[in-house]
């Protein structure tokens, strides 16, 4: 496979290759290729400067607790597991530009870093058990709730922040199950710059920005209660070939739309 035939300096001869007229040969061996098998990791990745920035932003609020991170086939956390899962695709210029052309779009670094933000969130959770804490189910409900991927929100409430935009739904993704209104009040909060004290003084969200300030303070010194755990579809399980994963995601978008 031609990933894993270059130096281990692919990233800087990624990017040759991406305009080089040798292109659609390239491209057509990875397409050919099974997932597990492409030389791709996070250290010394794209995704590194995106990494670094959230660790920074979690030592701005004083939280120097960094959730673990796993290549997987989409963005995640396993079920009560404190671990972050990327798309394989984030971790080589070359795969952004196979993602872009056989979906026609791509992350940009702003929504990049608010999907962190937004399983830091869930990670930093399921990490200090903060479910269980006081006041935790009367600010946003039951964390045994059923999850269901569809659901009906109302656009025009207040009660909820307003931080990723999702396909279908658009900014009201905190509304989808009480670990999503935490992770996305968790990410507003984190968010620097975000003036949600201003913003969010005359809504009822500010309760729950208020109540995640005061937690944050409160877990800042205490050791996790759990690290680690069983991770979704890792990166040694993605045996599909990379053509099989899009012609997959195709399937799934036309179900959905």
């Amino acid at each position: 496979m031609v990933m894993a035939d270059r130096s281990k300096q692919q990233w800087g001869s990624d990017k040759a290759w991406l305009w080089s007229s040798d292109w659609e040969t390239v491209r057509r061996k990875v397409m050919q290729s099974r997932i597990c098998d492409l030389r791709i990791w996070i250290k010394d990745s794209p995704l590194e400067p995106f990494i670094r920035q959230l660790e920074k932003e979690l030592s701005a609020k004083g939280i120097h607790y960094l959730p673990s991170l796993y290549l997987t086939d989409s963005w995640g956390c396993p079920d009560q597991v404190p671990i972050i899962g990327i798309p394989f695709y984030l971790s080589s210029t070359l795969l952004w530009r196979i993602e872009k052309e056989e979906t026609g779009c791509l992350e940009d670094s702003q929504t990049i870093m608010q999907l962190l933000r937004h399983e830091t969130g869930h990670a930093i959770n399921y990490a200090f058990r903060l479910w269980e804490e006081p006041g935790w189910k009367d600010t946003f409900g039951s964390f045994s709730r059923p999850y269901r991927e569809v659901f009906y929100p109302n656009p025009w409430s207040r009660s909820f922040v307003r931080h990723i935009c999702s396909y279908s739904y658009g900014y009201t993704y905190a509304q989808k199950h009480p670990d999503d209104d935490f992770a996305e009040t968790f990410a507003v909060w984190l968010t620097p710059r975000s003036g949600w004290r201003r913003k969010y003084r005359y809504w009822p969200a500010i309760r729950k920005l208020r109540y995640v300030d005061r937690l944050m303070r409160q877990i800042r010194t205490q050791e996790p209660k759990r690290k680690g755990g069983k991770l979704v579809m890792p990166l040694s399980k993605l045996t599909l070939c990379v053509a099989d994963y899009y012609r997959s995601r195709i399937k799934t978008y036309a179900q959905t739309s």
